[in-house]
């Protein structure tokens, strides 16, 4: 869905809010608020996402995919698929009138990234600049909040059980209580689409280093600016996988071993 209009990232009851609003509207100012935990004792959730949501949606993403192409080509897509799916004739004055302007006129502000905040208390908010651009704070709702919601919900997930692990270690081992920092390991793009695989490990890492999910490197290198190649901020080790451990077949099970033992003659082999 990376080459699509960012117009289309919106539900589809938001498509004729802008001649819904009362006349003369010209700001509308809303907020990003976790509303509630199904889990009873958890009364924060971890703030992340905002950043690169604003980077690669409203910046790369809108500049890539409409701001940057023909005008009559994008406005004629727009207008040929909202009339067929709502069945009526649309006006396209205000998106004509945006593709015009060639920027977003909007403003969003994020509590810092990483911190917790109580439930109940806006994360993010937005709003517009222009007042005939009202009724673009609320059409971009959808995909924000999309986004964020899996970088929230994994981050506030992981910290729950940093916490719990390191709870244990501190009453079992405080000496070597460092290895919570690994204990619980990231998979996250096994069985989700790779962008909410992404997300997800993105949350994951801001309370663990070990990650198995390798792009994450490059995502937080990329939209977060981390240097991730002068501080350890995500890893794993070497790893074997079923496929490899059943390749020699059952006979050649210890030539598996010791081919293993030659490829990594030192230090940590996951088999």
């Amino acid at each position: 869905m990376h080459n699509i209009n960012p117009l289309f990232l919106t539900d589809g009851y938001k498509l004729g809010h802008k001649f819904q609003y009362p006349e003369g509207t010209e700001l509308i100012y809303s907020g990003w608020t976790p509303r509630g935990s199904r889990i009873p004792d958890i009364d924060k959730v971890v703030v992340l996402g905002a950043q690169y949501f604003v980077k690669r949606y409203l910046i790369e993403m809108f500049n890539e995919n409409f701001f940057n192409k023909p005008k009559m080509e994008v406005v004629a897509i727009y207008k040929l698929y909202v009339e067929k799916y709502l069945g009526m004739p649309i006006k396209v004055d205000h998106i004509e009138a945006l593709h015009d302007l060639g920027y977003l006129p909007i403003v969003l502000k994020s509590l810092p990234e990483g911190v917790s905040s109580p439930l109940r208390v806006p994360q993010v908010t937005v709003y517009n600049t222009l007042p005939e651009f009202f009724w673009l704070t609320n059409y971009i709702e959808t995909l924000m909040s999309s986004v964020l919601w899996i970088f929230s919900t994994s981050a506030t997930i992981a910290k729950r059980f940093r916490s719990t692990l390191l709870h244990h270690a501190m009453k079992t081992d405080e000496d070597n209580a460092w290895f919570v920092d690994w204990q619980g390991h990231d998979f996250s793009m096994r069985g989700m689409a790779p962008d909410a695989g992404i997300f997800s490990a993105v949350g994951h890492a801001a309370s663990f280093n070990g990650s198995d999910t390798f792009p994450v490197m490059y995502f937080l290198s990329k939209y977060y600016n981390a240097g991730v190649i002068e501080d350890l901020i995500v890893g794993s080790v070497p790893a074997t996988e079923h496929s490899v451990m059943s390749a020699g077949g059952q006979e050649t099970e210890i030539q598996t071993f010791e081919r293993l033992m030659d490829v990594y003659p030192t230090g940590i082999l996951s088999v």
